[in-house]
């Protein structure tokens, strides 16, 4: 989250939140499979609602985490190649001045 206040951070779902919201959607599939089978068409229908207004947060959550995952996976990778680079050119310097120093060594 870039640039996230204290009070957003407290506010992002965790994986928890999710796992929640999953549990509870499930609860509410299993009162609208019981409230049609005992025919109380009402409950039915409210059951529906909420279902029908979870699924789409539940969504949204979900690929929020996964866009944070792939996120996190291309940082690590640019970090891991900045070191890669950093090593090299590290080496490279460290070689030159090896050759440097044999070749001052050879003169004198």
């Amino acid at each position: 989250m870039a640039n996230a206040t204290g009070k957003q951070m407290a506010e992002a779902p965790r994986e928890e939140d999710l796992k929640d919201l999953e549990d509870f959607r499930a609860e509410l599939q299993t009162m609208v499979d019981k409230a049609r089978d005992d025919g109380r068409i009402y409950m039915m229908k409210e059951y529906t609602l909420l279902v029908a207004h979870i699924s789409p947060e539940i969504k949204r959550i979900r690929s929020r985490f996964e866009r944070e995952t792939l996120a996190a996976f291309r940082k690590e990778h640019n970090d891991l190649k900045a070191i890669a680079k950093a090593e090299r050119k590290a080496a490279k310097e460290a070689a030159e001045n090896a050759a440097a120093h044999s070749a001052q060594d050879a003169n004198t």
